[in-house]
């Protein structure tokens, strides 16, 4: 599992950086002008169904329903739900393609209004392009989360590398000859090749297909039962960062630019172990509730939060404690200045508080839906947010956008909290003794680590150091026991 999650934590940190690439080639040859504003708006409304079909809600309620009709009626049974739901999915994307394409005028003005007439007219255009992408991004997350529950992870997480690829080679050979329009292509071809890359593995698991669809199929019904709340969740999460935005907007100039700064920062590693330990796991862990098998689901769950706490914990202290280098090395270039390095450090240090809490919520939010239940996560996220809302105005006036960063940070460990609580108490029932523990083991090699590396002045030696003291303290005991030791 670890050597797993490594794996796959390694190709996300790899897709992450060609994304700090891409923004950073865009930049570079567009700048930030009307034009470009054009382009974002149209790329934000082709993927905004990405978060919905693209990044888990429909695989993660495919994975459990999959695996309990496998159980129960066999894997020929299982083939056939998985090509009904292809289909029907290449179906839905391809209406919805179209009307994107037939209303791009009437969406862009009145998804950006404020737009001048010039600036509406090139993002509609840019939309009919980019209306492409969605067809081919739907089908490829959907085969990727099938492709994880075969316990095939590093395919679907290599995709975005190539989508990345894709537009900073457009950028690259045709931005200065075809204008923004060669994003727009660039886009529509990371899509293509990101649908390319799953299929091969894809047809030598199920080695057959079929473009039949039993609309009778009760699961059917019940995947889209299960998505709905998912779509909640996501767009939750999405108007709790348009909120902090709104907030940070009424603050003094640079607010939203040092939140939107650390927030890139933070969520690296969120990313690279929240996202990668919970899309290992969660294939397992949804298996393992199929089978009835509730021991087997206990150690996968109690695992993949020590494991966080091995990865997480060390990276709280960094961004806490070193936010500034962390800012410095990452972003201290060119206009970026040390006002700037300072504003962001500020920021980042109050959300790395919650770096746990925003990691752990992957996890047990897929620990619900292994067991059918996509509901209780919406919950807690609509929760998490009227409390993110309250404290945001309590403690504006005080820490100012620092006070939203610790706002966003609380709000992360009730959610996450809630969630615990309530998977113990109503599904599986686990101990927190061994987690104790490792926290407590954690934050010790952690301080040391810290101690050893604080006097040092130059900032990649400071956090190798930091790296290279804490490992070597888990070190024997990794050696020794390897996974065992989670």
């Amino acid at each position: 599992m670890l050597k797993q999650g490594i794996s796959v934590g390694l190709i996300t940190f790899i897709s992450r950086i060609t994304g700090f690439f891409r923004a950073f080639l865009i930049a570079y040859y567009f700048g930030s002008s009307g034009t470009t504003d054009a382009y974002f708006s149209a790329f934000k409304i082709s993927n905004f169904f990405r978060q919905l079909l693209g990044e888990g809600a429909l695989g993660n309620s495919f994975i459990p329903l999959y695996n309990k009709l496998e159980e129960t009626e066999g894997e020929k049974r299982g083939k056939e739900f998985i090509f009904s739901v292809l289909n029907l999915l290449f179906i839905f994307s391809s209406i919805i393609t179209i009307l994107m394409i037939v209303f791009s005028d009437e969406i862009i003005a009145l998804i950006v209004s404020g737009f001048p007439l010039e600036t509406k007219a090139l993002a509609s255009k840019l939309l009919k392009i980019m209306s492409f992408y969605f067809v081919f991004i739907s089908l490829s997350g959907m085969i990727g989360a099938m492709l994880n529950n075969f316990r095939h992870f590093l395919i679907p997480a290599s995709t975005s590398i190539f989508f990345n690829l894709a537009i900073i080679v457009s950028a690259i050979l045709c931005g200065q000859r075809y204008g923004i329009n060669a994003l727009a292509w660039g886009v529509v071809i990371g899509g293509i090749l990101q649908f390319l890359v799953v299929l091969p593995t894809f047809f030598k698991i199920i080695k057959t297909y079929s473009f039949k669809i039993n609309w009778k199929d009760p699961y059917i019904k019940k995947l889209i039962l299960m998505t709905l709340p998912m779509l909640g969740g996501i767009m939750a999460r999405q108007l709790n960062t348009v909120i902090d935005q709104w907030f940070a907007s009424n603050l003094e100039t640079g607010a939203v630019t040092a939140l939107e700064n650390a927030t890139r920062l933070y969520l690296l590693p969120v990313g690279v172990f929240g996202v990668s330990l919970s899309t290992v796991i969660y294939p397992s862990l949804a298996q393992a509730v199929a089978k009835h098998k509730e021991d087997i689901a206990r150690k996968y769950i109690v695992k993949g939060l020590n494991i966080l706490l091995f990865l997480v914990i060390p990276s709280t202290l960094v961004l806490t404690f070193y936010s500034e280098d962390v800012v410095r090395i990452t972003l201290s270039y060119g206009k970026f200045g040390e006002d700037a390095v300072k504003v962001t450090a500020d920021a980042l240090l109050y959300y790395s508080t919650g770096l746990y809490f925003y990691t752990g919520i992957f996890l047990m939010t897929r620990a619900f839906y292994s067991m059918e239940n996509s509901s209780f996560p919406v919950i807690t996220s609509i929760i998490s947010i009227i409390i993110n809302i309250v404290l945001n105005f309590v403690f504006i006036k005080p820490f100012g956008y620092k006070g939203l960063a610790l706002s966003t940070a609380i709000a992360s460990g009730v959610n996450f909290i809630l969630l615990l609580i309530e998977y113990r108490r109503k599904y599986i029932y686990f101990s927190l003794k061994k987690s104790t523990i490792f926290f407590i083991k954690s934050s010790l090699f952690g301080a040391i680590a810290l101690l050893l590396s604080f006097k040092i002045h130059f900032s990649l030696l400071k956090l190798i150091v930091f790296g290279i003291v804490y490992l070597l303290f888990w070190g024997r005991t990794l050696y020794k026991n390897k996974m065992d030791v989670f």
